[in-house]
């Protein structure tokens, strides 16, 4: 009998080995979700959007945004984190979530590493400090004489705590004599913010980058203006649950790859979906506003 008990687990194993290895090869058969964990219409989110829509047409299935905010991105990680492995939640991961969080929250309730099976670089963005018209500045150089006159705290909103906004905000805060007035105020997300730059009511300062871009060719960058130690590209890249199938990461590589073509969002965004982890360079406008 006992013999017979062993028997009977071994072939249950070889069957769900073999039912995993046949999942494998016929996914996706229905729609996969991509978590965004940050708010829709910012850095992140449409990052997210271009490669769901790449992959759903590569794949033939649809691939769909779901925006999972809080916690700089923690909400949105944590769910992924605790998915089943089938291939049918995915991640749009980021410096937020795996990075900064766990470099400043104790007891976060996952591993960045090991706790996600880290798929494929997307693109990255920059960052422009914008200002609220009402401050009457047209340049940084402008913003910098203000907050030296000024009584008043500047206030500066960033996409949110435990993102690479945050610590730009924080790089502004500790140079000495730069902006010593400045109040940081976090947001659940940047898309907020660039709805006022694509109205036209926000009015832009600096780039945070070492080049400018052909959208705001008239912008200086950050380090033109002679701070070249303020600044971070916003870099994002898809990830899944742990142990998510080889085979599943190998497809996703391969299709990502044979569709790596630049992309325009409507808001004037672009980005690049590039296998194996190799960074593509792309440069947009998510921003730190002024008021």
């Amino acid at each position: 009998m006992t013999r017979l008990k062993l028997i009977g687990g071994a072939l249950a194993a070889l069957v769900v080995v073999v039912s995993h290895a046949v999942d494998a090869q016929e996914w996706p058969n229905r729609p996969v979700k991509v978590v965004v964990p940050f708010a829709a219409a910012g850095t992140t989110d449409r990052m997210g959007r271009l490669i769901a829509e790449e992959l759903s047409k590569s794949f033939k299935q649809q691939f769909y945004v779901e925006n999972r905010t809080g916690g700089g991105g923690v909400i949105g990680a944590a769910q992924v984190a605790r998915a089943d492995p089938d291939g049918y939640t995915l991640m749009i991961g980021g410096y937020g979530p795996h990075i900064f969080a766990p470099a400043t929250t104790p007891n976060l309730g996952y591993d960045p590493l090991a706790d996600f099976t880290h798929i494929a670089m997307i693109g990255g963005e920059s960052f422009i400090i914008v200002a609220n018209p009402a401050l009457g500045v047209t340049s940084f150089a402008e913003l910098v004489q203000l907050a030296k006159t000024r009584t008043t705290p500047l206030n500066m909103g960033s996409p949110g705590q435990a993102t690479l906004g945050a610590l730009v905000v924080e790089q502004l805060l500790r140079k000495p004599g730069l902006l010593p007035t400045l109040n940081h105020v976090p947001y659940r997300g940047g898309g907020p913010a660039i709805e006022h730059i694509n109205a036209g009511t926000l009015v832009p300062l600096a780039l945070i980058s070492t080049e400018r871009v052909a959208a705001l060719k008239e912008l200086p960058t950050i380090v033109e203006l002679g701070h070249p130690d303020i600044g971070g590209a916003i870099w994002s890249w898809l990830a899944g649950p742990k142990q998510l199938p080889a085979a599943m990461v190998a497809r996703l590589n391969q299709r990502s790859g044979v569709r790596c073509r630049r992309r325009t969002s409507s808001s004037g965004s672009s980005g690049i979906c590039s296998c194996r982890w190799t960074p593509t360079r792309r440069r947009s406008a998510p921003s730190l506003r002024m008021n």
